[in-house]
């Protein structure tokens, strides 16, 4: 049987070899156990351009231009099995796929599930303006879901004896496929407003390689129940539709950029919503969808006398490949539409606090999985992030992701169950995303200038001009002046805000209209008291403080203290925070 055939219940990229039905399902099932069905780390390393996929309006904001490494910026391998693990059906060793599918038998559910994903970026690459960031990629994605009956592998069990054990009926009637390979052309655009709501949307232009689903008319095997082992007679039927496969064949080329023949489009959407400084919301729908396929169709029919199923598998596959199209009826398979919503809380120092729910519509129905995370921004080059989930009817995934940044370069790893990469045998989920990209920051900005609070006096204003006059005479004799005292206290325009430090510089103007630092310092609060000589010259106060615009306040110390009252604003002017 061809390693290709395996698309009948998952994927496979080489050409036809021969291999047991025990590799199928070995093949099938790592699929679907190495990979998660969810991205809910990576959602929370904000600064990895990759975050978009998961949410499109978060995008982050202080990149001026990234471009992903081609084939190795987004690579992402995700799925999950409902119903049995590989080490429940006798498997004890990855590398030698010996199954026991009399224990899988007695082991696995009534119907087992299997969803699996993979995708890389051969392109990918953004660039921000004023208004926003646009993002393009070019994808290589494959996409399936795969229900398999307990009586299928009762079936492969009584084959590989030779012996019917039980007289009667296996049930295949809940037996269904689909598994599509299709290149993604997609362009984004996000909003970058600081308050009120972002917005994001990819637009996704799908080129279709191959696809195959199926379609159960009640399917039913059925042994006489002889001692020894007979044909299978079947009742019902089984249609797999396909698409695109000759070129599995040997004689056809394998590899190929997308057919234009085989199209589709989708949308991702989504939107940011700044609350205040402590609460951010967010909500997206992804993949909304699918796919027509009008080229190299064809149409494979299981029914009646059924000698065994290894050869029915391998015939199947045989025609699929080899034989040319019988059919020009084109079909429609849409992708697995996901919705998703979240919020962060944030704590001092940037810590995050994460919480996101999310639910994928497949053809058998909804997935729900719910995720709560913290995010700690380590240092200046390194982000982590940890998650809890619940999905796949699983309760225990624990998650974690980082990203390192090396000037120009970014690293990113994620993982939605970290527990499975030691147990691999016996977990239903497991996954890992990952990625070098290359990025370029904004230009830091400059000093600011004065938007709040100011009173300025020019040097070259003439009272000021005497007074520095003045000034001048009495050079000699500062030390024997008068002080004068400066108090300050700073609060916000912005509601529910505090001024945890601040940064203080004071110059004076000297009698050419030239400032001189004169007191400089740092304070944990929210206030300040400073002696100065009291001389009769201009001065100015410069305060700095984390998250707010500078203030400058200048003033002429003409009598023995001043007490003001300030108010800061936020970066941006974001006063309805």
């Amino acid at each position: 049987m061809s390693k290709n055939k395996l698309l009948l219940l998952g994927w496979s990229w080489r050409r036809p070899m021969i291999i047991k039905v025990s590799s199928l399902v070995f093949l099938l099932c790592w699929y679907n156990l190495c990979h998660s069905q969810e991205e809910f780390t990576i959602s929370n390393l904000t600064k990895v351009p990759q975050a978009s996929y998961a949410h499109p309006a978060l995008v982050p904001h202080h990149l001026r231009y990234f471009i992903g490494v081609p084939a190795i910026s987004g690579l992402q391998l995700h799925g999950n099995s409902q119903g049995f693990t590989l080490k429940d059906i006798g498997l004890t060793n990855l590398l030698d796929p010996d199954f026991n599918y009399e224990m899988a038998r007695q082991m696995v559910s009534k119907d087992n599930t299997y969803r699996f994903g993979v995708r890389t970026d051969l392109l990918y690459g953004g660039i921000a303006n004023k208004s926003g960031v646009f993002t393009i990629n070019f994808t290589e994605r494959i996409l399936g879901e795969t229900i398999l009956p307990r009586d299928l592998f009762g079936a492969l069990a009584d084959e590989e004896m030779g012996t019917m054990y039980q007289e009667g009926y296996y049930d295949l009637s809940s037996f269904s496929t689909q598994a599509l390979h299709f290149k993604e052309l997609g362009v984004a655009y996000t909003t970058q407003k600081r308050k009120g709501v972002n917005w994001g949307v990819r637009l996704k232009f799908l080129l279709g390689h191959e696809a195959i689903f199926s379609e159960n008319k009640e399917l039913m095997l059925y042994s006489g129940g002889e001692s020894d082992y007979q044909n299978f007679s079947s009742m019902g039927k089984l249609f797999l539709r396909s698409a695109g496969f000759q070129h599995f064949s040997p004689e056809d080329q394998l590899f190929r950029l997308f057919s234009v023949k085989n199209a589709g489009v989708a949308l991702d959407a989504g939107f940011h919503y700044r609350y205040n400084k402590r609460w951010e919301f967010f909500g997206s729908v992804r993949d909304l969808g699918g796919i027509t396929w009008r080229k190299s169709l064809n149409l494979r029919e299981v029914s009646g006398e059924i000698p065994d199923l290894e050869s029915e598998i391998s015939d199947t596959f045989d025609d699929l490949v080899n034989e040319r199209p019988e059919t020009t009826k084109s079909f429609r398979t849409a992708l697995p539409v996901q919705f998703s919503g979240g919020m962060r809380y944030f704590l001092k120092n940037d810590h995050r606090i994460n919480a996101l729910a999310s639910v994928r519509m497949y053809p058998s129905g909804a997935d729900l999985g719910l995720s709560a995370g913290y995010y700690i921004p380590v240092t200046s080059w390194l982000e982590w992030t940890g998650t809890y989930s619940i999905y796949n009817k699983q309760f225990f995934n624990l998650g974690t992701g980082f990203a390192m940044q090396f000037g120009k370069i970014q690293l990113y790893f994620a993982s939605d169950n970290v527990v499975s990469a030691f147990s691999a045998l016996g977990s239903n989920n497991a996954n890992f995303q990952a990625g070098v990209n290359l990025t370029w920051n904004k230009p830091e900005k400059k000093n600011k200038k004065p938007t709040a609070n100011r009173e300025t006096i020019k040097p070259e204003d003439p009272a000021i001009a005497s007074s520095n006059s003045s000034a001048g005479e009495h050079t000699e004799e500062e030390e024997d002046m008068p002080y004068f005292t400066l108090n300050s206290h700073f609060t916000t325009q912005a509601e529910g805000r505090e001024v945890k430090a601040i940064y203080v510089d004071i110059y004076r103007y000297d009698d050419k209209g030239e400032k001189q630092l004169i007191h400089t310092s740092r304070y944990p609060s929210d206030e300040f008291e400073v002696t100065l000589y009291r001389i009769h010259s201009l001065h100015e106060l410069s305060v700095k403080a984390y998250g707010f615009e500078p203030l400058v306040y200048q003033f002429v110390p003409d009598t023995d203290g001043l007490s003001r009252e300030f108010k800061l604003v936020p970066e941006n002017n974001e006063t309805g925070e």
